[in-house]
């Protein structure tokens, strides 16, 4: 997980978010991943324009990923200031009634949706051949 707070901390620096926020994801996203409970799930940007570009983290926990990138690498420069950053998940078929639970209590909706459109791989992060594979969306 440490390659993905070192993105939202990326988002942080650039005003798209605030550190309460990148924290409370990070803890979230890891409770989800311990869990097993989703396959996917996007940091999206949203430009002032309305035009949303982002990056999509792939869960690999088949065994096939040995490779580990360096984080970073976003060119979050290129975006203009007043971009707001969101989380959206993909849950996996099977979660377990308690995960929703927990994630309603931790004030989690069902709003929102996915940026759509086939990422483009960037990078790979992984440990004991568990990992995300993130790739960008959009048009950057």
């Amino acid at each position: 997980m440490k390659p993905v707070m070192d993105d939202l901390v990326a988002c942080v620096m650039n005003g798209f978010i605030s550190i309460e926020r990148a924290q409370k994801w990070c803890n979230d996203l890891t409770y989800l991943l311990t869990q097993q409970a989703i396959s996917i799930f996007e940091l999206q940007l949203t430009q002032p324009d309305g035009s949303e570009v982002g990056f999509e983290y792939r869960v690999s926990d088949d065994g096939s990923l040995f490779e580990s990138s360096p984080s970073g690498g976003q060119r979050l420069h290129l975006l203009p200031q007043g971009t707001k950053a969101n989380l959206w998940v993909r849950y996996r078929d099977n979660v377990e009634p308690h995960v929703h639970e927990e994630m309603r209590r931790r004030n989690w909706g069902a709003g929102g949706g996915s940026l759509g459109g086939t990422a483009v791989r960037e990078r790979a992060y992984s440990n004991e051949s568990y990992g995300l594979i993130r790739g960008r969306l959009g048009d950057w």
